[in-house]
């Protein structure tokens, strides 16, 4: 009898194991992958999949693989290591692009000719362009609400007439041209009204852009200021790109970027932070936790982090 039992709860548990491994054989693997790297870095290179890249950019996954290959010399040619190698699917890590309000405000301004890489230059620059416009709509609103006051009025008035009409049951010719006049040049107005609308609410959204920007610049470049909290710009904490570990599953999301220049650096730090480096003092490190798209030629401080790192 004890036997029997002993077997019973063999198989109980063999067959636990395996519903746990069925259902989480991915989190145990990705687990042992990070378990590995921890005790053996660079050993072995660290595999990499592209996952999904939102609609909302242009650039195809070949486009991407292409950035990536490049990325991946900011740490191989200077360690003499293969480091990290493209897999189609089932990768250490999946990097994904994900199209968002940080990238969707840099696409508008980019689209209207403005200025956005990560400088205090930069910063200024498009401040006194949020100063200029913020006033500029502060005005229009302030005449379109006027303007929608006169024509309410009119409207009003117009009503008025109307039901006065219908309580006669019956009135001249004359009348009645009259009032159709007035109600062509209600809906005349009433267009004009939607035209100025539209104007205003185009630079409301360009406003909102500014906005969205300056405050991803303020906490990039750490400056002493307030972020810009009106309606429609978005505030908190900005990341271009993220890393990051979640059960044993390890993913590097791209959230923004200005140019190809920039995202070949961004994912560079990225893959850097998949390698276990951590981020690294001097504004022209790899390493540094703002991304400034200077290149991928490494500093004495990228470089003593990577060697700490395989050593």
């Amino acid at each position: 009898m004890r036997k029997l039992i002993t077997c019973f709860l063999l198989i109980a548990a063999l067959g636990a194991a395996g519903y746990q491994w069925n259902n989480h054989k991915g989190q145990y693997l990705g687990a042992a992958r990070i378990l590995r790297a921890k005790i053996f870095p660079c050993s072995s290179p660290v595999t990499y999949s592209i996952g999904t890249i939102d609609p909302g950019y242009t650039l195809t996954r070949e486009e991407l693989a292409g950035a990536l290959r490049e990325a991946e010399t900011a740490w191989e040619a200077p360690s003499h290591r293969n480091l990290f190698e493209f897999t189609r699917s089932s990768g250490d890590v999946t990097i994904s692009l994900v199209y968002d309000s940080r990238q969707a405000a840099l696409d508008k301004l980019k689209a209207l000719g403005f200025t956005t890489d990560q400088t205090l230059e930069s910063y200024k620059e498009l401040k006194a362009r949020y100063d200029e416009l913020s006033a500029k709509v502060e005005a229009e609103d302030a005449r379109l609400k006027a303007i929608m006051g006169r024509y309410k009025e009119r409207e009003a008035a117009y009503n008025a007439g109307v039901r006065r009409l219908n309580l006669r049951g019956s009135a001249p010719p004359a009348e009645v041209l009259l009032v159709n006049k007035k109600l062509a040049e209600l809906t005349m107005q009433f267009g004009g009204i939607k035209m100025i609308e539209a104007a205003v609410n185009a630079d409301v959204d360009t406003l909102n852009a500014l906005g969205t920007t300056l405050n991803h610049l303020i906490v990039q470049l750490n400056i002493n200021v307030e972020q810009y909290n009106r309606a429609g710009s978005v505030i908190g904490r900005y990341e271009e790109g993220l890393y990051r570990v979640s059960g044993g599953i390890q993913t590097i999301d791209i959230y923004k970027y200005t140019d190809r220049a920039q995202l070949v650096s961004l994912l560079a730090h990225e893959l850097g932070h998949a390698l276990g480096l951590n981020h690294v003092p001097g504004p022209d490190s790899l390493m540094y936790p703002v991304n400034k798209g200077c290149g991928l030629q490494l500093t004495v401080n990228d470089i003593a982090e990577l060697a700490r790192v395989c050593r």
